[in-house]
């Protein structure tokens, strides 16, 4: 009879963790850590504010732009996942002596989609705020340094999410889809820095392979 127990309650405790109870309802949060690697070209096209109207178009290659993010979300809805998102980019490009910090904090939405036990696609979008500072290498000669600061947008259209257990899931996004509005200072070379002011959109299609960890609560 004990032996019967003992395995009856494993049974359910293996059950437990292989299929939870509940999953995406409204009211559940989660904390979650994520980490990615960019690749691709952006192009700033500025108008630059200097006295005199001009405009110029800044082609950044990504390089090696490694991202790390931590992640509130809090469902509003069953399968309707509100988020809010602070994460930090570094950039490094061996061709060129570049390097680039970026900042970004934004709210998000995201819809999930079951498509198997525990398995769901969650395409999602964000908007919020973003800086970044970067050095001379990926700017053009006369440039010693950017600064800019902005809004930024980001669809993510295949990301999905795989759950487990009730409070753990891993998520994975391959590609995205970026916008961006922003203003900075631009400091020149050659001892006679001053900085101009200007406004720049850039939008792009990377190929972004991201991985996500999740606790749920």
């Amino acid at each position: 009879m004990f032996i019967m127990k003992r395995t009856l309650f494993i049974l359910a405790a293996v059950a437990a963790l292989c299929f939870p109870a509940s999953a995406q309802q409204k009211g559940e949060q989660s904390l979650g850590f994520f980490f990615g690697y960019d690749t691709g070209i952006t192009e700033y096209t500025l108008n630059l504010r200097s006295g005199f109207p001009a405009t110029q178009t800044i082609t950044a290659n990504h390089g090696h732009n490694l991202m790390a993010a931590v992640e509130y979300s809090y469902f509003v809805a069953d399968n309707l996942r509100l988020s809010s998102t602070f994460s930090y980019g570094f950039q490094g490009d061996p061709e060129t002596p570049s390097i680039a910090h970026t900042i970004n904090i934004a709210p998000g939405l995201a819809y999930y989609a079951k498509l198997a036990p525990n398995f769901y696609y969650t395409p999602n979008m964000s908007f919020g705020f973003a800086a970044s500072l970067t050095s001379s290498g990926i700017l053009s000669k006369d440039w010693e340094s950017m600064s800019l600061t902005g809004l930024g947008a980001e669809l993510q259209p295949l990301a999905v999410e795989f759950r487990p257990t009730e409070k753990f899931a891993m998520s994975v996004s391959i590609f995205s889809i970026q916008g961006v509005a922003m203003q900075g200072q631009f400091d020149f070379t050659g001892g006679n820095d001053f900085n101009i002011s200007g406004m720049g959109l850039a939008l792009d299609c990377l190929m972004n392979p991201q991985i996500g960890f999740k606790l749920y609560f």
